[in-house]
């Protein structure tokens, strides 16, 4: 039988440890960079709230909509189902399979928690910025589009995939330059798939993007002070 109570003491001094040995400078420049990535939603924000800005993103949209194809329409659906939230819980709990298997516990527990933090944190910004999408809503509760839902998880998911595959497995430097560019071009057309659909402004994008990073950085933090 399992002696929990001794575990957990076990895991606190390991934590404990961990945390003299870890360079306090990296602690503080990751979260410096948490800090400013989150001023900077906001900063984002205020521009948006610009008429010439609103205007900016409006015309984007309809110039984006002109171009609009069926082979087009299906291409950009099946891209943007591969940040929603199904495919991304499939993927988590494969992902996590694997890193049980792997002895990487902890690693699995962080992704769970950043995957739930950033989801709570998009509905949160969401309904705190309450900006209409640009075609009205896409269900009864699903009005607002300030950060792009589909944005922030695959910055941050993808992005703290190709760091885990960095992290645990060893490959070369070029095919970890092939992974990286892959995953670079995956999220980019993730976002144009957005825009491409009518759900989503350029700058609810870039909104995605940084919170995306925020949580990126979040679990990198804790990936990295974990395996030291």
């Amino acid at each position: 039988m399992i002696d929990f109570k001794n575990w957990l003491k076990q895991e606190r001094n390991g934590l404990k440890s961990d945390f003299y040995r870890y360079p306090k400078e990296k602690i503080l420049w990751k979260l410096l960079a948490v800090l400013l990535l989150l001023l900077a939603i906001f900063r984002l924000w205020t521009i948006v709230s610009f008429q010439r800005m609103a205007q900016w993103d409006l015309w984007l949209v309809n110039r984006v909509e002109q171009l609009r194809s069926n082979l087009l329409d299906v291409f950009f659906l099946f891209l943007s189902n591969l940040a929603s939230g199904y495919f991304i819980i499939t993927i988590f709990l494969v992902l996590s399979i694997f890193l049980i298997q792997k002895k990487r516990k902890k690693a699995a527990f962080t992704v769970f928690l950043t995957l739930v933090g950033s989801g709570f944190f998009i509905w949160l910004f969401k309904n705190f910025f309450s900006r209409p999408r640009p075609f009205g809503c896409l269900s009864e509760w699903d009005c607002f589009s300030f950060p792009s839902a589909h944005a922030t998880i695959a910055f941050y998911f993808y992005g703290l995939l190709f760091y885990l595959i960095g992290r645990f497995l060893k490959i070369r430097k070029r095919t970890a330059f092939i992974l990286g560019l892959l995953f670079a071009v995956l999220i980019f057309l993730i976002a144009l798939s957005r825009i491409y659909l009518g759900y989503h402004f350029l700058t609810d994008i870039v909104g995605g993007f940084l919170l995306g990073g925020v949580f990126l950085l979040i679990a990198a933090l804790m990936i990295d002070f974990l395996y030291q």
